[in-house]
């Protein structure tokens, strides 16, 4: 099993995204073995698209120059990590509900025509990861988000999230969300976090 483990954070010592990946990984090691790779996007982003990138991507393969190749590198490295992967955690805090702008950098060059979705000759898009599960482990420093509760038509996290995963084909998606991390009593904040820790170790069984 080979998975993609991607962090969005831009926090290091005290990110809980990063604490709850770290804890899942390691209760799976007691159900499968797997081989890691890991992309760190909150504290290496990828480069947003510039005027070239987009050139480059919208030129057909075989007419780009030396020039637009290079442009394309890092790209298609993420890309391709993407394709090896059996499974993908995405780790991603919400930032003003929603995911944060390094983790929306990383879609952005990733969401390429001919490589992650294609077109056929009715126009019709067609995601080409399909196959593959995806987790995506969030924090939320409010809540709740829940169905029904007050602050749930701000989740522009979860939804997105899911929309541009079905779009490249994947359509097992779980989330485990842990809210009230940033404005929570400290019980309330504990609670949480550990009641995703046992989430999680649940899910490491099957997943």
């Amino acid at each position: 099993m080979k998975i993609l483990r991607i962090d969005s954070s831009v926090r290091i010592e005290n990110s809980k995204t990063r604490m709850l990946t770290d804890h899942f990984l390691e209760q799976i090691k007691n159900h499968s073995s797997y081989s890691l790779k890991s992309r760190d996007v909150g504290i290496n982003p990828p480069k947003f698209p510039t005027d070239q990138f987009i050139k480059a991507n919208y030129t057909p393969e075989m007419n780009r120059t030396q020039e637009m190749k290079n442009v394309l590198t890092s790209s298609d490295t993420l890309i391709e990590e993407l394709i090896d992967a059996d499974k993908i955690i995405i780790a991603s805090p919400m930032y003003n509900f929603s995911i944060s702008a390094t983790l929306k950098a990383y879609i952005d060059n990733i969401v390429r025509v001919g490589k992650t979705f294609a077109l056929d000759e009715n126009g019709a898009m067609k995601g080409l990861l399909g196959g593959k599960k995806v987790l995506v482990i969030t924090s939320r420093g409010a809540m709740s988000y829940k169905n029904g509760e007050v602050l749930q038509p701000f989740d522009f996290q979860e939804n997105y999230l899911t929309a541009l995963l079905n779009f490249l084909g994947i359509t097992e998606i779980t989330f485990v969300n842990t809210e009230a991390q940033d404005f929570g009593t400290e019980d309330l904040k504990n609670s949480n976090f550990e009641q995703s820790k046992k989430q999680l170790s649940e899910l490491s069984k099957i997943w």
